[in-house]
């Protein structure tokens, strides 16, 4: 009887064993993480790419664990020399715009009403200048009241903004936030003369497309054609954006760097998608898609690597 029963056992835990490794041979799976800001368009990506391909998993990362490393990383700026020592691949699938804005209580909204700030203008709001043609080198005092924050040096964001503008991101001026982008916000809402920049998708409520309560977009002097940007309309930036280059407005590029030790088929097909159908979400999200050269030129560089996988 005893035998029986033992050998019942072992039979049934041989089946269950069986199914399990069937059911994971059937299941990819592909981890990607990313600066915090790009994490709701990757969540995007992620769910209705499962609707197309449910036999491969996609995990977003949300939060990495000491020496723990994903198939997939989101780079959103230039790559450090180090990163691309790494990671010599970086696939492109999007850009990002940042735009200044300010409480919109700041009484410096009347004073730009008519008239918005050009480049060196922002140029000297945002960044230390330094007169060394005077007898003795000193900073330049901005010409406008106001507080300025920024994420810490190292952030992305604060890179993206000081290369822009020809700066390095120790020169910003003001305070420095940690953490999320989104806590630059949360930092002018509680200061009236406070400014900062931030990406689309946090200015904007992505639901009603209109900006955020409590902030405002600072007025910039732009050509006729480009006005719209400033609408408080999310389409309407991203359409302006997307057919105009604007002197104030940093746009920079988001790609997928590649680690080499996990480029495989299951990661290139992912990338091919998010190419072509995935480009459609990127606007709902407060992203801008890439032109139509530098766009073919990505696809071109998947269908390469996904010729060598055959």
């Amino acid at each position: 009887m005893k035998t029986n029963r033992f050998t019942q056992l072992l039979l049934a835990l041989l089946l269950f064993s069986a199914g399990l490794t069937a059911q994971n041979a059937g299941t990819e799976s592909v981890s990607i993480n990313g600066p915090k800001f790009t994490h709701p368009l990757l969540a995007k990506w992620i769910s209705e790419y499962a609707k197309v391909n449910p036999k491969v998993k996609i995990k977003l990362e949300q939060k990495l664990t000491g020496n723990q490393a994903t198939d997939l990383n989101i780079v959103s700026g230039i790559p450090v020399k180090e990163e691309q020592k790494e990671n010599p691949d970086v696939v492109y699938v999007g850009r990002y715009a940042l735009l200044p804005v300010t409480n919109s209580k700041n009484p410096l909204l009347a004073t730009l009403t008519k008239r918005g700030l050009s480049k060196k203008e922002v140029d000297k709001l945002f960044f230390e200048v330094i007169d060394y043609e005077a007898d003795e080198p000193k900073k330049e005092k901005p010409k406008y009241v106001a507080t300025i924050y920024s994420r810490e040096n190292q952030a992305s964001t604060s890179n993206v903004l000081a290369g822009y503008f020809g700066h390095t991101s120790s020169e910003i001026r003001g305070k420095k936030v940690l953490g999320d982008d989104i806590y630059l916000l949360s930092a002018i809402k509680k200061d009236s003369i406070g400014i900062t920049y931030n990406n689309l998708g946090y200015l904007f409520d992505t639901n009603s497309r209109k900006l955020k309560d409590g902030i405002a977009l600072l007025p910039l002097d732009l050509k006729k054609e480009s006005r719209e940007v400033l609408s408080g309309n999310v389409d309407d930036a991203i359409v302006v954006l997307e057919k105009n280059q604007i002197e104030t407005i940093p746009v920079e590029k988001i790609g997928f760097m590649l680690s080499p030790q996990n480029e495989r088929k299951e990661v290139a097909d992912f990338l091919k998608w998010v190419l072509t159908d995935g480009q459609k979400f990127n606007h709902g999200l407060g992203f801008l898609n890439l032109d139509k050269s530098l766009l073919s030129e990505q696809s071109n560089k998947l269908t390469n690597k996904l010729l060598s996988y055959n």
